[in-house]
Order: C-alpha cells, then sequence, then structure tokens
C-alpha cells in the first residue's frame, strides 16, 4: 500500500475498526465520519465605546491529516508486547482496509498465535484509552492556554474601558473649564473698558490742565524777562 493512500486512511480507521472490533453487529464498509462538534457559543460584553472587529487569520502550522499520522505514530509507540489488537491492525491495514472480511481473514490467521476475541477487544480498548489520556492531556493544556489568553484579553478590555471612561470624564470637565475661560475671556474687554476709560479721561484733563498751568507760568517768566531791570 502507497504511503498516501494509507494517510487518507487514517481519518476513519480508528473510527471503523471500534465499530467492526468492539461491537458484534457488522458494519457497512464505508463508516460514516464522525460528528463535527458543535461551536462554541462566543461570549461578548457590551462595550463602553465602538467595537472595531479586526477579522482573525489562523496562520495554521499543522493540518488535520498531519495530526491524524502523529496519532498513529503515538498509537506505534505504545504498542503492547505479544499478539494483540495493534497486530491485527497491521495486518488489516496490509490486505486494503477495515472491512470485515479483512477483519476475519487477519483474526483467523493470529488466531493460531493465541489472539482471542476477548484479548482483541481488551487490548483495542486499552489501547483507545490510553490514545485519549495522552491526547486529551495535550487539548487539556492547550484550552488552559486558550483560557489563559481569554482572561487576559478580558482584563485588558475592561482596563482599556476603565481607563476611556476615565478620560471621557476629565475631556468633559476640560470642557466645561475650558467654556469658563472663553466666557471669561470675552468679558474682559467690557470688564476694563470703562475703568480705562475714566482714568484715560482723567490723564487727558490733567494734561489739559498742566498745559494751562505752565502757559500762565511762562507768560509771568516771559514777562519778568522783558520788563524787571
Amino acid at each position: 500500500m502507497q504511503e498516501s493512500e494509507r494517510e487518507s486512511r487514517f481519518g476513519g480507521i480508528i473510527g471503523g475498526l471500534r465499530r467492526l472490533i468492539f461491537t458484534d453487529e457488522p458494519p457497512a464498509d464505508n463508516p460514516k465520519p464522525a460528528p463535527t462538534p458543535a461551536p462554541v457559543p462566543k461570549v461578548e460584553s457590551q462595550p463602553v465605546a465602538p467595537v472595531i472587529v479586526t477579522p482573525v487569520t489562523v496562520d495554521k502550522t499543522i493540518d488535520e491529516k498531519e495530526l491524524v499520522k502523529k496519532i498513529y505514530q503515538l498509537f506505534e509507540s505504545i504498542n503492547k508486547p505479544g499478539v494483540d489488537f495493534f497486530e491485527l491492525w497491521n495486518a488489516v491495514e496490509a490486505m486494503g482496509g477495515p472491512t470485515p472480511a479483512n477483519i476475519q481473514n487477519a483474526f483467523t490467521t493470529l488466531r493460531v498465535l493465541g489472539l482471542t476475541k476477548d484479548s482483541l477487544l481488551l487490548s483495542g480498548r486499552d489501547y483507545i484509552r490510553e490514545i485519549d489520556e495522552k491526547i486529551n492531556q495535550d487539548i487539556n493544556s492547550k484550552q488552559q492556554e486558550k483560557n489563559q489568553l481569554v482572561q487576559q484579553s478580558q482584563h485588558e478590555k475592561s482596563s482599556l474601558q476603565s481607563k476611556s471612561a476615565d478620560l471621557e470624564q476629565k475631556i468633559s470637565l476640560l470642557q466645561k473649564e475650558l467654556q469658563e475661560v472663553k466666557t471669561q475671556l470675552a468679558q474682559v474687554d467690557s470688564k476694563y473698558a470703562q475703568p480705562i476709560a475714566v482714568i484715560n479721561d482723567k490723564i487727558n484733563v490733567g494734561s489739559s490742565a498742566l498745559r494751562v498751568v505752565t502757559h500762565e507760568i511762562n507768560l509771568v517768566i516771559n514777562t519778568i524777562e522783558g520788563t524787571i531791570k
């Protein structure tokens, strides 16, 4: 069997063998794919300001086919000593895939080495349990990482919302203060116009009075200069 054909069967082989071996009812040759898990609903908080939604582009570093291959490698790495489900698995693969006829033929061949239906079922379920445990450990680790990022995102959003509200309050107070300053500025001219006009009038009158007095004094001085000998 070519590698591409072998890998193309990884996605359904565990489910197919589980249905064929773990039950007494013979299933169809083409097993139905596992149902897609329902998406987890997103919890959206009510923002103080309009939220700008940026499209998220996921840069996939590994696809499902590669992950299935890694899980198959994990399956090989936990192979137990002796003849059990793993040897039947490989025999079925060599025959062309998990069909009822191939599984029965592989079982008949391996039965002479001591494989029984009970040991086959037991070891098959043990492999599934061990694979589930190891993969779920990684999934739980990723879930914890995701939860930490979600919590960090919510904390940052809450902090920025609080800061935004504080700045809006300060801006409102500054706008009110600015309006008061503008009002006072508009009243400056009228406030000082009358006192300045009064002082200006006094200056003008004082200057005029000074000219009158100095003129009279100069007349006397001139008279003295011209008449007194």
